[in-house]
């Protein structure tokens, strides 16, 4: 399949209308518009041949292509260690309470 997209520079020069040797365009409101894509021989006579480059012929395509967003999984709490923390020591003064000699 063929995708044509014909951009909003084109100037209506029917240049595409009479390059291609297939009849894919035709002028419509004086625009382009590719009325027969599903006969594009992909030759690319249009995209090269139009002076304001409003000509894109997309191989392989029928629509836009659809792009899901990744979904992504909200992050764990990590778990509480179950190993239990040391005890604090207390520290033991060995000044205090104690006369000197």
């Amino acid at each position: 399949m063929v995708r044509i997209i014909v951009s909003s520079k084109c100037s209506g020069c029917e240049t595409c209308v009479n390059s291609c040797p297939v009849s894919v365009y035709e002028m419509k409101d004086g625009k382009s518009v590719p009325v027969r894509a599903e006969d594009c021989i992909l030759c690319r006579t249009c995209e090269s041949q139009c002076p304001e480059g409003a000509i894109q012929v997309i191989e392989g395509e029928t629509e836009p292509a659809k792009v899901e967003e990744p979904k992504v999984e909200k992050a764990k709490k990590p778990e509480k260690s179950k190993i239990p923390k040391p005890a604090k020591l207390k520290k033991k003064s060995t000044l205090k309470g104690k006369k000197k000699k």
